[in-house]
């Protein structure tokens, strides 16, 4: 009986053996899946400003790091301020590669999400600003400004986006217009840079502006300097 019982169990052992690697990385993805986290619970994505309009998302990964598995799924804008070797591992939605400095470009994420986790292959820090546009409420605003500083980058239905250049020792008044502003540094200033007097020294300052506000731009120092400029419906 013994031998029987053994003659039994071991095709079961040998079965069992052959698909524990197949089970255990199914395993694996299912835990990865459940494991994400909305990206403004990721730890390296910091919430530096939240209101009824948008929740701007700081991201910093070092060199040789890594994110957390995270989802985006709120319609977003994100404005790359390095120079960065990036890799990716993505779940849904093909991976973006965008990280150029200066790089803007918006997402709506209305068909499906996109699930990765992003990691730094340099040795340069990784920078960039994601900003989730939180309004579910458009509203219908202005036409587009025609400056010639300014040069319009899209007209999505939740915002509009343009980026401002401003020569050196110059000056720059915007109309007061229906919607918000949010205007997000491009450079690490190099002179006196104001926008209605608030010192902007460095890539990723940023100032929101509630509706039929002024806007004063004022570059007091010997370069041009680059902004982003987001009307927010």
């Amino acid at each position: 009986m013994a031998y029987l019982k053994d003659m039994i169990s071991l095709p079961f052992k040998k079965m069992m053996n052959h698909y524990f690697p197949l089970s255990a990385l199914l395993f694996a993805n299912a835990m990865t899946c459940s494991a994400q986290v909305p990206v403004s619970q990721e730890p390296r994505h910091h919430n530096v400003f939240e209101n009824k309009w948008v929740r701007v998302l700081d991201v910093h990964i070092p060199p040789g790091d890594t994110s957390l598995m995270h989802k985006h799924s709120t319609p977003s804008v994100f404005i790359v301020l390095s120079n960065t070797k990036t890799g990716s591992e993505v779940l849904v939605e093909p991976a973006k590669t965008h990280f150029t400095d200066g790089n803007i470009w918006f997402e709506g994420f209305y068909d499906k999400p996109r699930i990765h986790r992003v990691w730094n292959s340099d040795t340069v820090e990784f920078h960039v600003v994601d900003m989730e546009l939180l309004n579910r409420n458009n509203q219908t605003v202005d036409p587009p400004m025609d400056l010639k500083s300014l040069t319009l980058l899209f007209d999505e239905k939740p915002v509009r986006g343009y980026r401002a250049n401003l020569p050196a020792n110059s000056s720059l008044r915007l109309p007061r217009r229906k919607a918000p502003f949010m205007v997000i540094g491009l450079s690490n200033i190099t002179g006196s840079v104001t926008v209605n007097n608030k010192p902007f020294v460095k890539k990723g300052d940023f100032i929101f502006l509630q509706p039929d506000h002024k806007i004063e731009f004022d570059n007091k120092g010997n370069a041009d300097e680059n902004f982003a400029i987001f009307e927010l419906k």
